[in-house]
Formats: structure tokens, C-alpha cells, sequence
């Protein structure tokens, strides 16, 4: 955000008192009321004003400024999606913040006119950039979006030289592909093209890439000092000096991180109880997350070390805060900025060396050493866990000590040409694991690889030592339970005899409670529902029947997840009993087409109707009856745009109906850029029907893109629109 001098800060004072009373910031008024409070000249006051609109802080006609629009939480959350993913489309926005297209529209124009962000058309598209990411990145960020061209680029930095050819075996890709991709990076030039003994070599442009980095690096900073800045009234002053500097870097150390976080009094006055602590993240754990400085003198500076141990590979910001009292005894603080760590593992090809070769390699190589505490496992048991986790990294095993348990492993990475060697050894109660590499760095992305990897199945081996037939027993009172609300589906089919219902659904709850008591219940409110229509003759209702049925998915939904769940581990623990797995994965298998089944029939049994209308003017384009009804679709249309109209009135604001509910009937709306689709359901809709109305909106939109981009009210372009609706929905 650009600074402003002292008369803007006054002038911009006096406007936020205006923001207050709720009243239109008009650039007359703005001018009066300054030349009526401050001591300031027409001119200065004139231009201060001018300057406020051109660096966007007030817009003439609005209630609000740059400083007073954030206080909206809608909008706050969509420059921070923003901001974590330039170049966004609006319909991923409405999708990820759950908003209509109206507010999604409001919220941006907002956002947009004080200067926050820009808009791009992409692709006969509109997409969305932060206000500080400079435009030449623009197209770097949209390819980049792309996985496949990201791991790409990511793989020509880490070759630094590489062929085309290369590149299309590394990822199982056609030439006419790879080359697709390759012809789009050197377009935005990310990566450079030269001929080297009559070969075409592709390299990376670190410069171009630096903005790309820098971006990922600094944006929650620009964030954070948006909000602090804009949540205030008045903007601060700008100190001429920072009292505290606090500077952050990172080393690597024998398989480690070494993290410096420095602290530099500029202030004239001593400060004190000086804490430095760091903020935990997932990939790094460190025993002492907090040092202490006695006393900083004015202009003095210190120094403090944090040993990061690795967990596993990839990126982390690593950030803490600095605290310390004043000279007046008060208390301040002052955050670390993020620093990203990347710890990178290498990729390694089987090259087993002698033991002669092994001494050889090892003075040439840099050490980094770790260990990992054990319990629950006997020593050898716990050696061929690691010895199974290192193997499994393509190295070659060079020796193996069954006696003293004790393992050489060596190898070639693959980027960097370097020799690798690994050392396993087993001690009374931790595991020692020792890596040569040639340079510190990957020694720490290897030792990280490694541990993560033996960590995770040490503690799987530990957390399954149940016995065999429990897990068993578990996973076949599960197939119980589901066999029986399979029965209950039945039954709602055919509105069955009430007492029968009830007797099952207290059998299924006990069976629940008892066999599978992690599952939520969600269906014992119908036995008390229930029970006080029962009667010698008595059935279930139409409506009854569908909200069971709409319950009892949801449950069968959890039981399914939970066999596949339990399936997983007994197949991972108990390899040798072929019999048994087989026996449940043809159960499981059979559970799976009933779901698919159960899930068909509900949503051919609830829909109703279905209509689509234009988004702007409300008029029909589609009707589409899924049952003998007859509804007039002139005068649903209208009823749905007077509800909107109704909430809009409401709100002062842009709305959005979602969905809406009458005695026994539904109706789920959905949006898209043109068009608003309605189903008309007699029961809750399911997450499969809110995923198919979305599809057809998606496709309805593509196929009829034209004539609705350009609408001209000629209906009959749609007349081939009831076959898309079978396609989805019959």
C-alpha cells in the first residue's frame, strides 16, 4: 500500500469520522470539512484530496475507504484466496467461499475500486491478481498453475541441463506433449533453449523464476501488514527507524538445520527479557523452541541458534517472535518473518560398491548422523522394518549383519551424479542412521527421507499389533450392520409395516453402539418419531420412508468407509491370509455396487422437477419433469427471482438462495455464470445431486455458450437441452 504524508493522514482522519456516522464521502464535503478543521491552505488541501483518490484511498459517492473495507469478513477472505492463488477465476472464488454470484461480483468491484486487486481477462476468461505482483509474471503464474508443467519446470532446474527426449521418459509423456509444454515454458521464459553437440538442451531462467519465488515468499507478509494497516482508523506514522531489527538465515549441519534468528537494538535506549521463540511447524521438530537475551544496549546486536531436525522432505516457512520490555517497563513483540526451508530428497539409482570403495567414497563425502527411539518391537523385528524402508529407495545393499543387526547401503542420486552411502545400525533402544552425501544439504534431505519413511512404519508395525481376529471380527460386524440397513432401505421401499421399522432401527442402533461405536448415529430420532403413530395396521409414509432412507445412506456411507478403512490394514498386516482377504474384498466389493445401487434409487425416487432460467432476466429456458407432475414454470421462475429480489431488499446487498424447504418438498439452486438451475426434490438432496446439478450447469453453460453470452431471448436455441438432462440426472 503507498504511504501518505502528514495532510493525507489528517485528511483521511477526518473522512474515516464520516465512514463512522455512515454518511457518503463526497469530495465537497471532504473539502469543507478540512478547511473548516485544519489549518491548511485551499491548495494543499485540494491537492492532499486528489492524491487520496489517485493512490485509491477514497472514491467519491462511496460510504467506504481503503482503510474501512476490510472490516468485511467476505472480503477479507476473498483478497486472502486472492492473494494464495493468483490469477484465480470467479468461479472457483464462489465455489471455495460458498457465495453467489451477486456478492462475489459486489465484494470484487469493491476490492477492485480501492486498488486491492486487478482484474485480467485469460483465455476468454476473467481472472484475478494481487495488487503487488507485478504484471510480467502474470502468465508465469497461470502456466505454472498447471501440475504437469510445474513438475516439469521444477525437474529442468534441478537437471539444470536437459532433452527433450529425457524429459518425456521421465514422465511417461508423448514427445508432441512434453514439447507442448516445453514451447509454453520458453514462451514465458522460464526456462532457455540452446544447441549443444547438435543438441537441442533446455534450461532454467532463475531470474524469471526469482519473481515467482519471491511472490510465495512475501505475500502472507503483504498480507498481514494490509490488515493491520487497514483495521486501524488512521493510518500510523512512519517511524524513521525501526527500533528492533530482527534478521533470519539457515545453514546445514550434519544432517540438520541450523536456524539464526539476530537481534539489533536501533532504539537509544536499552531493552531487556529478551525472548526469541520459534512457532512449531510439522516438518521440523526442535528440542528448545525458546532463548533468552539478558539486555540489548543501544546499537548492540546477539545472536541466537535453534537446531531444526528434520522430519521429511519439502518446504516449510519457519517463523517465530521476538519479545522484550522497553524502557518505560512496557512489553512489545516483534514477528520473525517466515524464512522457507527446503529440504529436497535426492532420487537415487542401485550402485553397490565394495568395501574398499566404500572407505574411498566416505573421505571424499560429508556425515550426517540421526536416531530414532523405539518401543513394543523386538530388535530384530525393528531391523527389518528399516532395512525393508532403505531397500525400498532403490539402494544396493552392500553389507548386511544379521548378528550385530547392523546394514551398508550405497548409490548414485540422480541429479546431481553424486555418490550416496547409508549406515543402519540397532543399539539397545533407538536406531542409528548415519548418510554420506557430497554436501550437507543432501545429506539433510536424505537423513529426512529416511526417517520419516522407518518413523511412519515403526509406529504402523506398533498401532496394528493387534491380533488377526479382532480386526477380522471388526470388519464383519460392519458387513452386519450394513446388511441390516441395507434391510432397512427395503423396507422404506416399500413402506413397510411400522412396528417391523421400529424393531429394526433399535436393532441397527444397539449394533452401532456396540460394534461400531466411532460412526455418529444419526437415525435413533426416528424410533421416538415413530413410535407414537404405531398402530396394529400401520405403515410407513411416502415421506417418512424417503428421509430414513436419506439417514440410513449417510450411514451405510460411514460403515463402507470404515471396512474399506480396517480392509486396508489387514491386507497391509496379515499379507499370507490370501483366503480371508479375498472373502472380505468380495464382500466389500458387493457393499460397494449396493451403495451405488441405494444411491441410484433415492435420487430417481426424490427428483421432481427440474427448470433453468436465465440469470438476468428470469425467463425460462428449460422445464424438465421427472415425475407425472405438472408445475408452472412461468411461475416458479417468477417466485424465484422474487425471493431473490425479497433477500436483497433484505440485505442491501447482493444475495444468493442456495436452497429452500416447504413441508415436503425441496428445492436445491445452483448458479453459474449465465444461467440458474432449480431442482425440485421431495426429500434432502444428496451431495451426488448437488455434484450432478453443478455438472450440468457446467455443461449446459459450454454447449450453449454462445447464445447465452450473446442472449437475445430466442428460447428455441435449447430445444436439444432435454437430452444433457438425461445424459446427467436418467
Amino acid at each position: 500500500m503507498m504511504e501518505l504524508d502528514k495532510v493525507e493522514k489528517k485528511i483521511i482522519n477526518l473522512v474515516s469520522k464520516l465512514v463512522e456516522e455512515k454518511k457518503l464521502i463526497k469530495i465537497k464535503d471532504i473539502f469543507n470539512l478540512a478547511k473548516k478543521n485544519l489549518n491548511l491552505s485551499d491548495s494543499k488541501i485540494d491537492i492532499a484530496i486528489w492524491r487520496l483518490i489517485e493512490k485509491k484511498y477514497i472514491v467519491d459517492g462511496s460510504k467506504l475507504t481503503k482503510l474501512s473495507v476490510l472490516n468485511n469478513n467476505n472480503r477479507q477472505r476473498t483478497l486472502k484466496l486472492i492473494f494464495d492463488n493468483p490469477g484465480v477465476h470467479i468461479r472457483k472464488i464462489r465455489d471455495v467461499l460458498d457465495m453467489g454470484s451477486y456478492l462475489s461480483y459486489w465484494h470484487l468491484n469493491i476490492l477492485e475500486k480501492f486498488g486491492y486487486i486487478r482484474k485480467k481477462p485469460y483465455k476468454n476468461k476473467v481472472v484475478f491478481y494481487p495488487y503487488f505482483l507485478p504484471e510480467k509474471y502474470e502468465d508465469v503464474f497461470q502456466s505454472l498453475k498447471d501440475e504437469k508443467t510445474y513438475e516439469i519446470n521444477e525437474f529442468i532446474f534441478e537437471k539444470e541441463k536437459t532433452t527433450l527426449e529425457e524429459i518425456s521418459e521421465h514422465f511417461k509423456l508423448e514427445n508432441e506433449k512434453a514439447s507442448n509444454i516445453l514451447q509454453n515454458l520458453l514462451k514465458i521464459g522460464l526456462i532457455t533453449l540452446k544447441t549443444e553437440n547438435k543438441k537441442d538442451m533446455y534450461s532454467g531462467d532463475l531470474e524469471k523464476l526469482k519473481g515467482y519465488i519471491e511472490y510465495w515468499q512475501e505475500k502472507d507478509d503483504e498480507f498481514e501488514k494490509i490488515i493491520k494497516s487497514t483495521l486501524t482508523k488512521i493510518p500510523s506514522e512512519v517511524s524513521p527507524e525501526k527500533r528492533i531489527a530482527v534478521k533470519r538465515e539457515y545453514d546445514y549441519i550434519g544432517g540438520n538445520i541450523r536456524y539464526k534468528v539476530a537481534v539489533q537494538n536501533n532504539s537509544e535506549h536499552a531493552i531487556s527479557q529478551i525472548r526469541v521463540m520459534l512457532t512449531p511447524v510439522d516438518q521440523f521438530t526442535f528440542k528448545n523452541d525458546l532463548k533468552k537475551i539478558d539486555k540489548l544496549g543501544p546499537g548492540e546486536s546477539r545472536g541466537v541458534d535453534f537446531l531444526l531436525t528434520p522430519m521429511t522432505c519439502g518446504r516449510s516457512n519457519v517463523y517465530g517472535t521476538v519479545s522484550y520490555v522497553g524502557q518505560e517497563g512496557d512489553p512489545s513483540s516483534i514477528t520473525i518473518k517466515p524464512k522457507l526451508i527446503w529440504v529436497k530428497c535426492p532420487l537415487v539409482s542401485s550402485v553397490k560398491a565394495d568395501l574398499k570403495e566404500l572407505l574411498e567414497w566416505q573421505s571424499d563425502l560429508r556425515n550426517g548422523e540421526a536416531t530414532l527411539e523405539y518401543s513394543g518391537l523386538t530388535k530384530n523385528s525393528a531391523f527389518d522394518i528399516v532395512s525393508n524402508q532403505i531397500s525400498a529407495l532403490d539402494l544396493a545393499v552392500v553389507s548386511t549383519d544379521e548378528e550385530f543387526l547392523k546394514g551398508i547401503y550405497s548409490g548414485i542420486a540422480k541429479v546431481t551424479n553424486s555418490k550416496i552411502i547409508v549406515e543402519v545400525e540397532m543399539l539397545d533402544n533407538y536406531i542409528k542412521i548415519s548418510v554420506w552425501a557430497s554436501d550437507l544439504k543432501e545429506v539433510t534431505g536424505f537423513l529426512a527421507y529416511i526417517k520419516n519413511m522407518v518413523k511412519i512404519a515403526l509406529d504402523m508395525s506398533k498401532s496394528i499389533r493387534m491380533k488377526e481376529e479382532k480386526i477380522e471380527q471388526q470388519i464383519l460386524n460392519a458387513f452386519e450392520c450394513a446388511e441390516r440397513i441395507n434391510q432397512l432401505f427395503e423396507y422404506c421401499e416399500s413402506n413397510w409395516n411400522l412396528s417391523d421399522v421400529i424393531i429394526l432401527l433399535k436393532e441397527i442402533v444397539r449394533k452401532v453402539e456396540r460394534d461400531l461405536p466411532s460412526l455418529p448415529i444419526e437415525i435413533n430420532h426416528w424410533i421416538s418419531d415413530l413410535e407414537p403413530h404405531l398402530s396394529e395396521n400401520a405403515t410407513l409414509t411416502d415421506q417418512s420412508s424417503i428421509y430414513i432412507e436419506y439417514d440410513a445412506f449417510n450411514l451405510l456411507r460411514r460403515v463402507y468407509d470404515l471396512i474399506g478403512s480396517n480392509l486396508d490394514m489387514y491386507k497391509s498386516t496379515f499379507l499370507d491370509d490370501t483366503r480371508t482377504i479375498k472373502m472380505i474384498e468380495e464382500k466389500f466389493g458387493s457393499l460397494q455396487n449396493k451403495l451405488f445401487e441405494i444411491e441410484e434409487k433415492y435420487t430417481k425416487r426424490i427428483l421432481v422437477f427440474l427448470l433453468v432460467i436465465e440469470d438476468n432476466s428470469g425467463l425460462s429456458l428449460l422445464e424438465h419433469g421427472f415425475k407425472d407432475k405438472k408445475l408452472d414454470p412461468d411461475l416458479i421462475s417468477g417466485f424465484l427471482t422474487a425471493i431473490q429480489s425479497f433477500g436483497m431488499e433484505l440485505t442491501t446487498a447482493p444475495t444468493e438462495m442456495k436452497k429452500l424447504a416447504y413441508k415436503n418438498f425441496e428445492i436445491e439452486i445452483n448458479v453459474g455464470d449465465y444461467i440458474r438451475a432449480a431442482l425440485f426434490l421431495s426429500g434432502p438432496c444428496s451431495n451426488y445431486l448437488v455434484k450432478k446439478l453443478v455438472e450440468f450447469i457446467n455443461k449446459f453453460e459450454q454447449k450453449y455458450e454462445k447464445p447465452l453470452k450473446n442472449w437475445t431471448g430466442d428460447v428455441s436455441k435449447f430445444e436439444d437441452a432435454p437430452q444433457l438432462v438425461k445424459e446427467i440426472f436418467e
